[in-house]
């Protein structure tokens, strides 16, 4: 399996890189004098990036989507939905904005062009999309520019950020993201990496996020983009965290450093044993543990995350081809393709592998068809995209999922699944004008309140 392999500590001690990217330069129009070299910032850049997938926002997400359960302290209060405007902090300043990914993406793009800063656009994206799908509307066309004096960005709204996603993911594809500059920095061998592919499975995930809102239109511009997808898990873009413990998978790092504070969801597992699932031994070995066992898949120091999968190309593909009235032959085909590819990823047997698959089957009604691929989707994100599990659940209602008996009414008034994250307390207490335009125009930011992508049905 070809992956990127990122060595945290390569920040600390420089690194070096083709001169494609040790040319860029500083720039001379930059008063602060900053260094402005795309190869010592994109390590850090894709590292937070695939970080953020499962570390604090993946595992609230996680528990939402009930991919785990909350046993005690924090997690017990995320799993009561008691997820307040603290909670989700450090996602927004560190991961996100601040020192965050979408700043590094930012310096990139703002001091280079063409094959350089190509694959940061692609990055930038997939941050703008966690950011989006969890808050709504959110600060992105003058969020970085402090250094020029606006401290107080306004918010765009969510609909105009998924123009913009697809905007720089097309501006990816024609200014060469394919060359992978950027990827290769003092990280290893990423050269099956199918970039080109990558960004054109980035855009069928955004537009299939909107499905709520333009229905058949949406899973249409999907599929047209699926066909230019990767094809493979060998040209997937993952990343492989090294061994040492502060640089490993964060699943890992956290059930390791806290244990017996997050366990793997019931309802996950009932699932999984009775439709004989042969993944649940690679997912749990005890009904509780999920990480730091051996024989786990998603919860070794060195697990990967992947950006996106090819399993989840291929669920993609097999709903928009329902939705727009494709053949059950190949909507069928495509939806056996990603659990045999997820299967096959994480080390089932081939026999077992086939025994399941071959037990799949689509039929009913459209929506019937849906919940069958989104269930299957469901437990395959596990470990690997859970945020793109609460996104599915937010735009279908599937998997068909009890809220927690034990839901809290402080942030999340109806009880239901939560919608939505709070905006963080940093934002109401050091942008509170455009915090409080951003709410107001959304009608609210409790957990229970919907965005735009997503309204209930």
């Amino acid at each position: 399996m070809k992956t990127i392999k990122i060595l945290i500590w390569i920040l600390l001690i420089g690194i070096s890189v083709s001169c494609e990217i040790t040319d860029a330069n500083i720039d001379p129009d930059n008063p602060s004098g900053d260094l402005v070299n795309a190869g010592a910032i994109y390590p850090g850049m894709i590292a937070q990036t695939h970080r953020n997938s499962v570390a604090l926002g993946g595992r609230i997400a996680g528990i939402l989507i009930q991919h785990f359960d909350g046993l005690d302290a924090q997690q017990l209060q995320y799993d009561q939905y008691n997820i307040g405007e603290s909670d989700s902090d450090d996602l927004w300043d560190f991961g996100l904005y601040g020192a965050g990914s979408l700043k590094d993406a930012y310096v990139i793009i703002n001091n280079n062009e063409g094959e350089i800063s190509a694959l940061a656009k692609l990055y930038m994206a997939a941050n703008l999309g966690v950011a989006t799908s969890a808050w709504g509307d959110i600060p992105y066309s003058d969020a970085f520019v402090g250094d020029q004096g606006n401290l107080n960005p306004t918010y765009d709204t969510q609909e105009s950020i998924y123009g913009e996603i697809q905007n720089l993911l097309s501006e990816a594809i024609d200014e060469g993201v394919a060359s992978g500059i950027g990827a290769f920095a003092g990280a290893g061998s990423a050269s099956n990496v199918n970039w080109e592919g990558v960004a054109h499975a980035l855009k069928a995930r955004y537009y299939l996020h909107l499905t709520s809102r333009n229905g058949t239109t949406a899973a249409q511009n999907a599929l047209t983009e699926i066909q230019q997808a990767f094809t493979s898990t060998a040209q997937q873009p993952d990343f492989i965290y090294s061994t040492p413990a502060q640089n490993a998978n964060p699943l890992y790092l956290f059930d390791n450093d806290r244990p017996s504070t997050l366990g793997i969801s019931e309802v996950l597992v009932d699932n999984m044993d009775a439709n004989n699932d042969p993944r649940l031994s690679f997912y749990t070995s005890d009904g509780e543990k999920f990480a730091a066992v051996a024989g786990l898949f998603w919860g070794q120091p060195e697990s990967p995350t992947p950006l996106i999968s090819y399993w989840e190309v291929k669920f993609i593909e097999a709903e928009a081809l329902v939705r727009t009235g494709g053949s059950d032959a190949d909507a069928l085909a495509a939806l056996k393709e990603a659990v045999r590819a997820n299967m096959s990823y994480i080390g089932v047997d081939s026999g077992e592998v086939s025994a399941y698959v071959d037990g799949i089957s689509l039929s009913g009604s459209e929506e019937n068809k849906i919940q069958d691929i989104i269930y299957e989707k469901w437990v395959a994100l596990y470990g690997n995209a859970p945020l793109e599990a609460w996104v599915d659940y937010r735009r279908t209602g599937y998997p068909d999922l009890e809220p927690s008996p034990d839901a809290v009414p402080s942030f999340n008034p109806s009880g239901i699944i939560p919608r939505r994250f709070l905006y963080p307390i940093s934002e109401r207490q050091a942008n509170l004008e455009n915090y409080e335009a951003a709410i107001q125009a959304q009608g609210g930011h409790l957990l229970d309140d919907d965005i735009w992508a997503f309204p209930t049905n």
